[in-house]
């Protein structure tokens, strides 16, 4: 029989079965309730990665966006330093 410190090492679902398989009706109601909570936790965890994705998504877009941005600013600067130009160039004649 094994003891608490091996069962400690095996995986949840591991336990499920485990339990469900002996005959103590405690750790069959015991796996039945873990088997829930892990179902819910799994569930719980998968809508976690695709929320993470969906930022990833929008992070990206954002990075993006960004990038548009700065080459418009750049093109404003040169422009207004194109104006800056004429304008010098205008006061001297």
């Amino acid at each position: 029989m094994n003891d608490r410190n091996y069962w400690r090492t095996c995986d949840t679902s591991r336990l499920i079965e485990e339990a469900f398989d002996g005959d103590n009706e405690l750790a069959i109601v015991l796996a039945e309730r873990l088997e829930d909570m892990d179902t819910e936790a799994q569930e719980a965890l998968a809508d976690w990665k695709q929320r993470a994705e969906d930022f990833e998504i929008d992070r990206n877009q954002l990075d993006d966006k960004v990038y548009e941005l700065r080459a418009e600013i750049e093109k404003l600067e040169l422009m207004i330093a194109d104006r800056d130009r004429i304008i010098e160039e205008l006061k001297s004649v």
